[in-house]
């Protein structure tokens, strides 16, 4: 049985925290389970529901009592939840941050309680007061759809950018590699960049909107994330246009819109297993064995030559591969002898 729960609402007082992280809704579970740890992630979007997804199955398979919290993108949220999870007393933290330049008192009273915290896919400011981290070279992300998109433009063209969430981390990072790689094609000119917020197809929609009526010359959109080009996508099509889109995360929807011609290409964040290896690189530390000061993981492209065989792992073969997931992270964690030598990325994916 998974043991998957989540913490109280923020006005619940602490001692009913207590209870419920201990309880949940079968006692046995929580109590035989060899650790508790507390998650909390910036929203619950496909690219998050996809790593929870990764997440309870390693902690199925290691008997982790886990507690999943979505801050839906709000800061005060999610350093509440944190401070909840330290006063519940969890052996350990995994955060997904909302803001980059957030959760710094939070993380000095978890180094203070001895908690260690473990930040997967975005990172934070104070990340001296971080224990470890699994987190994706966001910035080569950004380089690689903009070289996708790029190229199929013939280096000529009129761009828009969607960015993510604003100040995270990873949106910060993929725009700096956007920027610098269309920077590269003279012949590339960036007619706006904007905000989907919370990373929300209709959020994307809207932006879209109001871009193709303020531009008649649009000749590709470069999104941070899939689901912003998904809701471009919509809002084309709505206005009757097709417009080249590349992505970033692979999820479900983005790898079909490469199948069915409508995005260019995206780069593969298989949320399954970086979440995952969040939770394993967590679960070797409350072991006491050592472990890096950090996990890159590097994304790769995902374009018409190769979705199939990655739409085969990420959807119509999911359930297996999560069946596989638990012993295929502990594999790639046991060949990782330094950052420089460790692929998380999970390449035999394609194979």
């Amino acid at each position: 049985m998974r043991r998957v729960k989540k913490l109280a609402a923020l006005a619940v007082a602490s001692s009913a925290v207590l209870s419920l992280a201990a309880c949940g809704g079968n006692e046995s579970n929580a109590a035989d389970a060899e650790f508790r740890v507390g998650v909390t992630v910036y929203g619950q979007g496909n690219f998050i529901a996809q790593g929870q997804e990764g997440m309870e199955a390693y902690a199925e398979a290691n008997n982790i009592d886990l507690l999943w919290n979505s801050a839906d993108g709000d800061v005060n949220t999610q350093a509440s939840q944190v401070e909840q999870m330290i006063t519940a007393g969890v052996d350990a933290i995994i955060i997904v941050p909302v803001q980059y330049d957030s959760l710094g008192p939070q993380l000095q009273q978890a180094k203070d309680a001895g908690i260690p915290v473990v930040a997967v896919n975005t990172t934070v400011k104070d990340a001296d007061l971080l224990t470890t981290s699994v987190v994706p070279d966001d910035k080569a992300a950004g380089a690689g759809n903009a070289e996708m998109l790029a190229e199929h433009l013939g280096g000529q063209g009129n761009v828009v950018i969607m960015q993510c969430v604003l100040g995270s981390s990873y949106e910060l990072a993929r725009t700096a590699g956007m920027e610098e790689t269309f920077a590269k094609y003279p012949g590339i000119k960036i007619l706006a960049k904007g905000e989907a917020a919370n990373n929300g197809r209709s959020e994307a929609a809207a932006r879209m909107k109001n871009w193709l009526t303020a531009f008649d010359d649009i000749d590709g959109v470069a999104s941070c994330g899939d689901d912003p080009g998904l809701g471009a996508l919509q809002a084309m099509t709505e206005a009757g246009r097709s417009i080249p889109i590349t992505g970033v995360d692979g999820v479900a929807d983005g790898l079909q819109a490469i199948k069915d011609g409508a995005f260019v290409g995206t780069m593969l964040q298989h949320g399954r297993v970086e979440l995952a290896t969040g939770l394993a690189v967590t679960y070797r530390l409350l072991k006491g064995e050592e472990v890096l000061p950090e996990y890159p993981y590097v994304m790769k492209k995902v374009t018409a030559e190769n979705v199939d065989a990655y739409f085969e792992h990420v959807v119509t073969e999911s359930d297996a591969f999560l069946e596989t997931l638990p012993d295929l992270v502990d594999a790639n964690l046991d060949a990782c002898t330094s950052a420089e030598a460790c692929d998380l990325s999970n390449e035999n994916l394609a194979e």
